[in-house]
């Protein structure tokens, strides 16, 4: 019996074998894209398990695997794929991952359209390559990356402002700053700014003014496609994310000073100065500051850089997601600490995010909501910068040893300590800021459909600043230095409306011939509200509130409003995949224009390699020629502009002890039009060697006439500006890309990406009455001008006078050089950007590089201009303050006669550079040439053996590193960074000593999935 038992468990267990056996088959196939080509290093796995392998150079693979059994094909660059193993033998297709959202592109109004469809420049940047070096701004993110945008870091600091711009200038007045697109709704650069960038799915950038033709004027100076995260549809359960990166951030730059002479007046030495103007450094112990300290009087490099502390950036993040074909979820938290180099300055930051999704039979439903927070504390601002008080030092002492915040003990009497200014001239801001978006669709059939979408925006900050007086205890020199204490508060509030209908059609008209169109309307509604009181002299020193002030507090009450709507209709036909005709036409309606204005665009595509059968051969494998025209108005008119206002008559002395009011002295046009913006643009798209080469070209050229200017109208008007239609300007440049994969193997890939961009914008009228109009805020004499003929932006102000050959004329009787007024010191704009990307990949390990150069342009240095006056800078030492003869100059020897200068002698003492030199604004005007490493990032994917171990879903690590060096002509003495400016609107190139240094930045981040 048992021999019988342990031969029936003996076939048992044979049988199992065998049945096992059955069941686990060898299964191959061959892996390709979709161009047929084999792909090589293709990572197959068997779901749930640890088997696996990988392809081989001609992208087969064999693997072990049952009936039942999923295969998951995963390739970098490539969407993953799973395939139930029912077959022994499969031929897999695997699809690039650069094409979003199933091969379609997200562009205007929300509008999804293939690629091959679209006749206008643009491209995307995906969520990988915009977080690659965990950039704290989603802008600055994308700095370096795409040609033809020019993003400037306007001021440094713990929350830097941007500026972005696409294809140089347009509007002499008005705003040139790309729109901004989330999730559909047009909303602000601010608002990109506060976007958690771990949220970003991609960024699309369409470059030209077409994307006005849908948006409306805003979009004429292009439009930045912003598409946040939503759930992944295929989730078997919730997907959690994890990513908490740290930076530590540093002064990269301090400016190169004299090493000659040191703290004094007319050459002498004082322990009381400010400035360098004293005697020569020997060495010797001399009194030093207010408490006269013996301190070694000799040079001390870099002497203020002891002030600035190391930075550091704290930023973390959690994502929860899940979904299923018919609904999605992602809720995301993101939380940003920043210390800045300037001690005791902060900036916090509090995202949330959700975003959800439901589909029922033939409705669907997509809504997400922002809510975040900021918190920023800074010191200085309201009498004067930081930055602009460490200038002051003296060249030899070191500013670690005044390090008491008590002006008694400072280096100086003339000028307040940087030290006491941390706790005792500071502003704060707080805001909130929400934003929700809803998107309701309903099929009426497979052909048509409708959207509603519509967003509400609301921000609300709080500013509040204040000085603290401080009185002289000690009187230097019979002047007495005290300072008044100020304290003001204010609040902003703005609330901004905006729904889109659109109606979409998409048909087969024939077997060859489809149509695909949208119609709508588009209503907004913007409100803007500012409140704010300020007064002097505190009663209470340190109680911040506007009751405890003396005297009468200055309130200001400021409300605004603007409304539009519009109607718009977008037309695309398409002939055989290979020709695509789009057409666009809209009307707006705006209450800060009298009158309603339309604009159409038209464009064309063309796929050549589609059309004809071999075209190009194996070489050529895609090519796509496009072209469009573009006619936009943009109504560079703010609310209430148009109509009579009136102003506070207070300071006129009115007679009676009632407020009363005047007229504004600035008129404009009861009839001004909207700038008429027309454009044309032809783009080539070409791939060789099954992408392993790719080639964008464009070129582009607008006019912008009927600019809106303000003049100085007939003094019998009563009136001092007049805002009228007259300007005009022609903007025209290229932009290449060339991408190449120089390297691709099964372990290995090396690729980069080189971007050439040259726009150029030319005044061809200013006014019927005048050749050049000013534009915004002046630096004393020095600032930025439209001028016919010119290159705009170009930076004017007072230079050298000149004989025809360039040589710098001489004052004989002072032996100063002559100045010249309103002289065209070079354009604020380069002539081309070159930029280059590069990614290598060994493995799960990358590197990542993005750097760019741009020259042909100049800019205004404002901290060599309070260097000069401080005595601090090379220039001020080079002749041992001595008189000399001026380099390259003449003298007038009988009118319009010069010769050369042998024998005038310039001072080159202290009131020469005081003075003079000072008054000639063209000394501080500087190549703005630069070569930059914008980022570099090292990061390491763990494998799934390991990750499974570890019970995750996914884990990566990661190095990066921004503004890593930067190389500048030798006459910017590290002043500053040549992109630096003091505003964000058209006057390019103007920078001063309110920004603080440039700096870099190291860090690291972990990024785990489960």
């Amino acid at each position: 019996m048992k021999t019988k038992l342990n031969g029936f468990l003996t076939l048992f267990i044979a049988l199992l074998v065998q049945i096992s056996f059955a069941q686990e088959r060898l299964v191959s196939g061959i892996v390709t894209d979709v161009s047929n080509q084999p792909l090589p290093g293709v990572n197959v796995l068997v779901k749930g398990t640890n088997i696996g392998t990988q392809t081989d150079f001609e992208g087969k693979f064999s693997i072990k695997a049952s009936s039942t059994e999923t295969l998951v094909f995963n390739f970098i660059g490539m969407k993953s794929q799973e395939i139930v193993a029912s077959s022994t033998t499969f031929s897999i297709t695997m699809k690039d991952d650069a094409i979003e959202l199933e091969g379609l592109v997200v562009t205007a109004l929300g509008i999804k359209r293939k690629p091959n469809e679209i006749t206008t420049a643009t491209q995307l940047v995906k969520s990988s390559e915009l977080n690659q070096a965990k950039a704290t701004n989603a802008a600055v993110g994308l700095v370096g990356k795409v040609s033809g945008l020019q993003i400037n870091t306007v001021n440094n600091g713990v929350n830097p402002d941007t500026r972005i711009q696409l294809r140089g200038f347009r509007s002499i007045t008005g705003d040139n700053e790309a729109l901004i697109v989330i999730n559909g709704v047009i909303s602000t650069s601010g608002a990109f700014a506060e976007l958690n960038p771990e949220i970003i799915e991609s960024v699309n950038v369409m470059k030209g003014s077409n994307g006005a033709a849908l948006y409306g004027s805003r979009g004429s100076n292009g439009v930045i496609i912003v598409t946040t995260k939503r759930g992944t549809k295929d989730a078997e359960k919730f997907k959690i994310t994890l990513n908490t990166t740290f930076t530590a951030e540093e002064a990269s730059m301090f400016p190169i000073l004299q090493s000659r002479f040191g703290q004094g007046y007319q050459g002498a030495q004082d322990f009381t100065e400010n400035t360098s103007w004293g005697a020569e450094l020997d060495g010797s112990l001399q009194p030093t500051g207010l408490q006269q300290t013996l301190l070694p009087y000799s040079f001390i490099k870099d002497n203020y850089k002891p002030f600035f502390t190391d930075g550091n950036t704290l930023l973390n993040s959690v994502a929860i997601s899940s979904g299923d074909e018919n609904s999605y979820l992602n809720f995301t938290l993101g939380n940003q600490k920043t210390e800045g180099i300037i001690p005791g300055d902060k900036f916090t930051k509090n995202n949330f995010y959700i975003s959800t999704g439901k589909k029922i039979g033939k409705w669907s439903f997509n809504a997400n909501a922002t809510y975040t927070t900021t918190n920023q504390n800074t010191a200085g601002g309201v009498e004067g910068s930081i930055y602009g008080s460490l200038v002051q030092i003296p060249v030899n002492v070191p500013v670690q040893l005044f390090s008491n915040p008590d002006n008694a003990t400072h280096w100086t009497y003339w000028e307040l300590s940087p030290y006491w200014k941390l706790k005792n001239e500071r502003i704060s801001n707080k805001g909130q800021t929400f934003e929700g978006v809803g998107e309701l669709n309903y099929e009426f059939n497979k052909n048509i459909s409708a959207t509603y979408r519509a967003s509400y925006r609301s921000t609300s900050f709080n500013r509040v600043e204040f000085f603290n007086g401080y009185k002289t205890d000690v009187v230097y020199w019979d002047s007495p230095f005290d300072y008044v204490s100020s304290y003001e508060v204010g609040n902003t509030n703005s609330r901004n409306l905006y729904a889109d209908l659109l109606v979409n059609f998409n048909y087969d008209l024939t077997k060859d011939i489809t149509l695909k169109a949208n119609v709508g309307n588009n209503v907004t509604n913007a409100e803007f509200n500012s409140l704010s009181v300020k007064g002097e002299k505190l009663v209470i020193p340190g109680l911040y509130n506007i009751s405890n002030i003396t005297g009468n507090a200055l309130p200001s009450d400021f409300k605004s409003r603007q409304r539009s709507y519009s109607y718009f209709a977008n037309v695309d036909l398409g002939y055989k995949d290979y020709l695509y005709l789009n057409l666009t036409a809209r009307k707006d309606w705006t209450s800060v224009i009298k009158k309603p204005f339309f604009y159409p665009s038209v464009g064309v595509s063309f796929i050549p390699t589609t059309a004809f059968a071999d075209f190009g051969g194996e070489t050529l494998t895609f090519a796509k020629l496009s072209a469009s025209f573009v006619k936009v108005g943009n109504s560079v008119v703010g609310p209430y502009d148009i109509n009579d206002r009136f102003v506070s008559a207070t300071s006129a002395g009115f007679p009676f002890l009632i407020n009363s009011f005047n007229q504004t002295t600035s008129i404009a046009d009861q009839n001004l039009i909207p700038e008429t913006n027309t454009s044309i643009e032809f783009n080539m798209n070409l791939e060789f060697y099954k992408k392993r080469v790719t080639f964008d070209a464009s070129y582009f050229r607008s006019k912008n006439s009927d600019q809106i200017i303000e003049i100085s109208p007939s003094t019998t008007s009563g009136a001092n500006l007049a805002t009228v239609n007259v300007g005009e300007t022609i903007s025209q440049g290229v932009e290449f890309d060339l991408g190449v994969t120089a390297i691709k193997t099964e372990n290995f890939t090396w690729d980069f990406r080189f971007g050439y961009s040259a726009p150029k914008t030319e005044v061809t009228k200013v006014t019927d009455e005048s050749n050049q109009v000013a534009v915004g805020q002046y630096l004393g004499t020095a600032g930025i001008a439209a001028i016919k003929g010119e290159q705009f932006p170009m930076l004017v102000g007072t230079g050298y006078q000149r004989d025809d050959n360039g040589n710098v004329v001489i004052d004989t009787s002072t032996g100063d050089p002559l100045k010249a007024t309103n002289v065209k010191l070079g354009k604020t704009t380069p002539d081309y950007i070159l930029g280059l990307t590069t990614n290598i990949r060994y493995k799960n390990l990358k590197l990542t590089g993005v750097f760019d150069y741009r020259t042909g342009h100049v800019f205004y240095a404002g901290v060599k201009d309070g260097l000069i006056q401080n005595g601090s800078d090379i220039v001020t030492a080079q002749n041992g303050r001595e008189p000399f003869i001026f380099p390259n100059s003449v003298i007038e020897t009988s009118p319009g006669v010069f010769t050369q200068n042998t024998s005038v002698t310039t001072s080159g003492n202290q009131d020469y550079f005081t003075g003079i030199y000072r008054e000639i604004d063209e000394n501080f005007v500087l190549d703005a040439t630069a070569f930059k490493c914008r980022e570099i990032a090292l990061s390491y994917s763990f494998s799934d053996k390991i990750v499974k171990k570890l019970h995750v879903d996914g884990l990566s690590l990661g190095l990066n590193a921004r503004n890593v060096f930067m190389i500048l002509p030798k006459q910017n003495r590290n002043y500053t960074d040549p992109e630096f400016s003091f505003t964000t609107g058209n006057n390019v190139g103007l920078s001063t000593g309110a920004q603080a240094p440039p700096t870099r930045t190291y860090g690291f981040n972990i990024n785990i999935t489960f």
